[in-house]
């Protein structure tokens, strides 16, 4: 028998893992296809989420190997195994790339649906709740909570089946798993719309099934599974990833996920915004940003930054605060790298998670570099360094309302990070 055959009876002998996860849908997900239509669950998008969640584990692991020292040497491996793990595409000149170690299938169930141009009725109920939707539907007036995109309705599941050729990797079922701890689908998913939580995890080899998760019924069962799955090595950030200065907090308790979602937006809301005549959601407004709130109106400040850029990008002192300062842009291409760094995912993600009869609000903090070393934002029309403050957030998840109380006086840690 010659060599090769001998490999290619071998492979056919390879058992393959089965691995099948399902997952429960526990606020609105705003996902679609190409015409973003909330039709299907695609598997680019549950591996999309999947290959973020898989970065922020391994990142500690493989920068706290001694042979990785640098940051360039360690994201290099991150690379490799991930791409020798998700796949890559193929490069015909290295001969390198292509598919990866498994293959991946959603459920393709029809999923109850809120369809564009229709009001969705818990949003419509819950005003600061809406805040998080913005772009996604109608925030205020006679058609608020009207979606300007279809919707897939909460309290539903799905599942997805993983096939790997023989033994499934650890990694890829702590990823699994953290996705529903922590994460979800579709737009606006860093404020908590499109949770989803894991509800079973199990592994099938060589007829053996294996139950690998089991959803946790109380907030202490909760905290006990993210640190199980969440190491918190003291190693550089260069994206987000699970570090020494990552924190989890439970924010709020409510008896919906529609309660939880409005208390969290609440509370973003009346930190961060300026309202109108001294209000906000018909309260006092607290009015911790007025140097953010003067620049967008005009009153220039010298060497301007944005304190608020720390919530995410874009923010609204790009391209119109601009064009209000030096019109000459106007209808013209911006300059060369004018606008380079007007998007930067949010560092704070809001998740949404039921707990036995209760529903829970977490907040996980990714301190990280927030944008690359040297690198300028644009403020009103001006490139300037960047200077981000991350007691902007940890000052939201921590601080008191202009009434003196706790912005979150049922807040409890679940992982606490080393201070920023």
């Amino acid at each position: 028998m010659s060599v090769l055959a001998s490999i290619k009876i071998r492979e056919s002998l390879k058992v393959p893992t089965i691995i099948e996860a399902t997952y429960r849908i526990v606020t609105p997900m705003f996902i679609g296809d190409a015409q973003q239509e909330a039709t299907t669950i695609s598997p680019q998008s549950v591996k999309g989420a999947l290959r973020f969640w898989w970065r922020a584990l391994m990142w500690g692991e493989i920068r706290a190997e001694k042979k990785f020292n640098t940051d360039e040497l360690a994201l290099k491996e991150l690379h490799k195994q991930e791409a020798e793990l998700f796949g890559s595409a193929k490069d015909e000149t290295t001969k390198t790339g292509g598919h990866g170690k498994f293959s991946l299938k959603v459920s393709t169930a029809e999923y109850d649906s809120v369809k564009k141009d229709n009001a969705h009725a818990n949003f419509r109920n819950y005003t600061a709740a809406r805040y998080f939707g913005y772009g996604l539907m109608e925030a205020f007036g006679q058609n608020a909570g009207v979606l300007s995109r279809s919707c897939i309705q909460h309290n539903q599941t799905f599942s997805v089946t993983l096939i790997f050729k023989e033994q499934a990797e650890k990694s890829i079922l702590d990823a699994l798993t953290v996705m529903g701890l922590l994460g979800g689908l579709g737009s606006r998913v860093r404020r908590g719309i499109g949770s989803i939580q894991i509800e079973t995890l199990t592994s099938t080899y060589n007829a053996t099934k294996e139950t690998k998760f089991i959803p946790p019924k109380t907030l202490d069962e909760y905290k006990t599974a993210i640190t199980k799955y969440i190491t918190q090595p003291n190693v550089s950030m260069p994206f987000s990833t699970f570090t020494n200065k990552t924190r989890i907090d439970c924010l709020v308790t409510k008896t919906t996920p529609f309660d939880v979602l409005n208390d969290l937006a609440k509370g973003m809301m009346m930190y961060r915004s300026w309202g109108k005549d001294g209000l906000v959601l018909g309260q006092d407004r607290e009015g911790n940003f007025k140097t953010d709130h003067d620049w967008k109106y005009g009153k220039h400040v010298k060497d301007f930054h944005p304190r608020r850029v720390i919530f995410g990008l874009p923010h609204n002192y790009g391209k119109g605060a601009a064009l209000a300062v030096m019109p000459e842009l106007q209808n013209k291409p911006y300059p060369d790298g004018y606008f380079k760094h007007d998007r930067r995912a949010s560092p704070l993600w809001l998740h949404i998670h039921q707990i036995g009869s209760q529903f829970i609000g977490v907040a996980t903090l990714f301190p990280a570099d927030f944008l690359p070393k040297g690198e300028k934002i644009n403020a009103g029309g001006k490139n300037v360094p960047t200077k981000v403050e991350w007691s902007v957030l940890t000052n939201f998840l921590d601080g008191k309302t202009k009434q003196g109380s706790l912005r979150f006086p049922d807040k409890k840690a679940i992982l606490k990070g080393e201070n920023l």
